[in-house]
């Protein structure tokens, strides 16, 4: 409608323009019969038909300065008086003037003046009532509204229908996907064909696809750990009772008067103890229990040795150098730091020994900045994988972290993060090239 309104401004000018201009070619041609036609009674009825067919008062030629009535006569009541001259007429006719004569009293006479096509006259003039000039714009205006009127519909209709079938419908199938999804998301209704559409709504389409098979997968996952929680509290409930066991026997080993084999069942000792408080914090942590660490001062030299001892045991081809002050004292628990680096040596060992490396070295360092002990964790292993980078601290995500001939659930490192950070430290990866893996832990010092 807006777009017929803009053109219909102009085209009421021409309009007018039109319709005088009409009038005149008429009354030329009229002037013309009437110069050839001597009989009195074929021009009257000639005349007649003009006035009624272009509603003309009167018409008259001006020939040598004289006027000529041709056709009509004067008006016997002469109002205002509007003269056109349509002999200078500018090309593109005035907006404004159409709705002049609409919204006019139609009580004036227009003295239309025109070129005449009869030889030796001058001009033609025509008087027309203003009051016909106004019912035919208000005819015109009246048939133009109509026309839109109809053609607005039909544009609106065929718009409405373009946009139903390429926004509308979409958006409201993909709104019911989400309400349906978000009911029930585990519920698989009627598989849609992926969007191949170039727009936003066929990007929004396939981003909620993955969306969709994403969480799916994220809760099948979570629905096979809750299975694998549960089968590892059983079986750690057995297990702890077997390690009890265990312990009673090498708490009788440590008593034996033999001295190799009493410093064996005190380390036997040690690392049953630390099994079973293993298959504890495994129960605690089934039943949404989380233990605290039991900090207390200890010295790190010490704990790092003995986790290396035990690896190095499993890994003899395995080169251990521990350049750890031994007055090192930091604020720990010790059998969570004992769990760290027992983590962080058997990865570096099990990569350097899967993929035969020349030099089997492990070496940790230690530095003290800012009231935190750095330890540093160094091997000549093959180096991270670009995906075992992408999630090292996710659990079962960061599987065979140091080579993919290593079979690895990813817990170790996550678990490792978890105990650091839960005694004010962090653990974190300094690099990781061809040459070795550094990793570096952070613990506080000790008062």
């Amino acid at each position: 409608m807006l777009a017929e309104m803009l053109l219909f401004i102009p085209s009421a000018a021409l309009f007018r323009q039109d319709w005088l201009s009409e009038r005149t070619q008429q009354a030329g041609l009229l002037a013309q019969a009437l110069t050839g036609v001597p009989d009195y009674e074929a021009s009257t009825i000639l005349t007649n038909q003009f006035m009624a067919d272009t509603d003309v008062m009167l018409m008259a030629a001006k020939r040598d300065g004289m006027t000529e009535l041709m056709l009509g006569a004067p008006p016997t009541e002469t109002g205002a008086v509007t003269t056109l001259d349509l002999r200078e007429a500018p090309r593109f006719p005035s907006l404004l003037q159409p709705f002049r004569d609409l919204f006019s009293d139609g009580e004036e006479v227009l003295r239309v003046i025109s070129n005449s096509p009869v030889a030796g006259q001058d001009s033609l003039e025509l008087l027309i009532p203003r009051e016909k000039l106004r019912l035919a714009l208000r005819d015109y205006f009246r048939r133009i509204f109509w026309l839109s009127l109809i053609i607005a519909i039909i544009t609106g209709g065929l718009i409405y229908l373009s946009m139903s079938a390429m926004i509308i419908r979409p958006v409201q199938q993909l709104a019911e996907d989400m309400t349906a999804f978000r009911e029930d998301p585990a519920r698989r209704r009627a598989i849609r064909t992926r969007s191949k559409r170039q727009d936003e709504i066929g990007q929004l389409q396939r981003e909620f696809t993955d969306v969709k098979q994403s969480l799916r997968a994220a809760f099948h996952q979570r629905e096979r750990l809750a299975g694998l929680g549960l089968a590892v509290a059983k079986i750690n409930h057995d297990l702890r009772n077997v390690l009890s066991s265990a312990l009673l026997i090498s708490d009788r080993l440590s008593m034996n008067p033999e001295p190799k084999m009493a410093e064996m069942g005190e380390r036997l000792t040690r690392t049953v103890e630390r099994g079973i408080s293993l298959t504890d914090d495994v129960l605690s942590y089934s039943k949404a229990e989380t233990a605290d660490p039991q900090i207390q001062d200890t010295r790190i030299a010490f704990i790092i040795g003995e986790a290396a001892a035990d690896v190095i045991a499993q890994f003899p081809g395995v080169n251990f150098r521990n350049t750890v002050p031994t007055d090192l004292m930091v604020r720990t628990d010790p059998d969570h730091a004992y769990r760290i680096f027992h983590n962080l040596f058997r990865n570096a060992a099990q990569a350097m020994i899967a993929h035969k490396s020349a030099q089997c070295r492990l070496l940790v360092g230690a530095e003290v900045r800012e009231g935190l002990a750095e330890l540093r964790i160094s091997d000549t292993g093959p180096g991270l994988p670009d995906r075992a980078r992408n999630n090292l601290f996710q659990a079962f995500s960061g599987g065979q972290a140091h080579s993919a001939e290593t079979r690895s659930t990813g817990l170790g490192l996550s678990i490792s993060k978890e105990l650091a950070k839960a005694q004010g430290g962090d653990l974190n990866l300094m690099s990781s090239d061809e040459t070795g893996t550094r990793f570096l832990l952070t613990l506080p010092l000790s008062a």
